[in-house]
C-alpha cells in the first residue's frame, strides 16, 4: 500500500533493514527470519537501504520482495548518486514489477574514493530532489525523503535544510523520514519550524536503539548527532558491558517512542537488522504483548 494513503488514516510504524554481507547470509535466509520475526508487529511498511554507490543493490531488490512475500509494504531506497537516469528506469521497473509502491529518494553517500567534485559521478541527478522529479514523472510510486532535526552536516543552516526540504515536496516527495536521533526535544523543535515553514509534508521520526556502546559512539561520530546528558551517561557506565547496554538502550528507545507516538507522529525503527531487541522495545511501548513475543520465539523467528 502507499504510504501516503496509510498516513492519511493513522500514524506509522514502520522498521528498516539492510541487507547482509553475502558471507554472513549467502542465501538470505537470515534476514527473511529477521523480517518473520518483525512481521508480528504489523509495521505499515519496511525499508531496505543498500551501501553507498548501490552497493548491494541487487540484494537489496531481493530482499523487496521477501518483504512483499510476507505480506508487507516495502519502502525502497533509491539514490542519485553515480546513477544514470536509463539505469533508475531499468531499477524503478525492476521494483514496478515485484509490486514495490513506495520509493525513498537520496543523494546517496559518497563512496570512499570517489571525488565529490567529478561530475561524472553524478551524471543526471544532482541531488534528491532531481530523483524525486524523475521518479515523479513514472507516476506510480509514492516518494518519500530523508529530513534532518539536527542538519544536515553539508547545510549551510538549518534553514537551508528546511529550504531544501520543500524543493522536495514540490518535486514529488509526500513524506519524510528523519535521520536518527537521541533527543526529542530537539526533533520536535525541527517538525514545528518545518510545518511553520510551510514544509506541509509528514515527517516520521526515526529511532536508532542503543545496543551496544562502542557501536553508537562510531554512528554519533559518523552522523553528527547530538547525545542528550542522560545517554551519554549510559554509553559512559556501559562502555565494555553490551548486556547492561542493551537493557538500559531498550529502556531509552521505548521511552523515546512512546512519547513520540503521544505527540501524534509516525516512528521509523533503524532495526540493524536486530528483530529481538526490537520487539522487546515494542513490547515495552504497549505495541506488543508477551503472548506476540512468545509466538515469536516458538516460530523460530526471532533473531539476535
Amino acid at each position: 500500500m502507499r504510504i501516503d494513503t496509510i498516513m492519511k488514516r493513522r500514524n506509522t510504524l514502520s522498521f528498516e533493514v539492510f541487507p547482509p554481507k553475502p558471507e554472513m547470509d549467502a542465501d538470505l535466509s537470515g534476514i527473511t527470519n529477521t523480517l518473520s520475526a518483525l512481521r508480528v508487529a504489523s509495521p505499515d511498511f519496511v525499508s531496505v537501504t543498500y551501501g553507498a554507490g548501490g552497493n548491494n543493490r541487487p540484494r537489496a531488490l531481493d530482499i523487496a520482495n521477501i518483504v512483499v512475500s510476507l505480506g508487507m509494504s516495502p519502502l525502497s531506497h533509491l539514490t542519485a548518486v553515480g546513477y544514470t537516469k536509463d539505469e533508475t528506469d531499468r531499477v524503478l521497473g525492476s521494483l514496478g514489477e515485484l509490486g514495490v509502491e513506495n520509493i525513498l529518494a537520496l543523494r546517496g553517500d559518497i563512496p570512499v574514493g570517489m571525488d565529490r567534485d567529478d561530475e561524472r559521478h553524478w551524471r543526471d541527478f544532482q541531488c534528491a530532489r532531481d530523483l524525486s522529479r524523475h521518479v515523479m514523472g513514472h507516476g506510480r510510486f509514492c516518494i518519500g525523503g530523508a529530513a534532518y532535526p539536527e542538519g544536515h552536516q553539508e547545510s549551510a543552516s538549518p534553514e537551508a535544510d528546511i529550504e531544501f526540504m520543500k524543493d522536495k515536496v514540490d518535486a514529488g516527495t509526500t513524506f519524510f523520514i528523519t535521520q536518527l536521533f537521541f533527543d526529542n526535544d530537539r526533533f520536535k523543535k525541527f517538525a514545528d519550524r518545518a510545518n511553520a515553514s510551510g514544509v506541509g509534508a509528514p515527517i516520521i521520526a526515526g529511532i536508532m536503539p542503543v545496543f551496544k556502546a562502542r557501536q553508537i559512539r562510531r554512528i554519533v561520530e559518523i552522523s553528527g548527532c547530538s547525545v542528550p546528558e542522560k545517554l551519554n551517561a549510559l554509553l559512559d557506565r556501559y562502555l565494555d558491558d553490551d548486556a547492561s547496554m542493551k537493557e538500559a538502550g531498550i529502556d531509552y528507545a521505548a521511552e523515546q517512542i512512546s512519547d513520540l507516538w503521544d505527540e501524534g507522529f509516525g516512528v521509523h525503527v533503524y532495526t540493524m537488522n536486530k528483530s529481538k531487541g526490537v520487539l522487546e522495545i515494542l513490547r515495552r511501548c504497549g505495541f506488543l504483548d508477551k503472548d506476540n513475543l512468545d509466538k515469536d520465539k516458538n516460530d523460530g523467528g526471532a533473531t539476535k
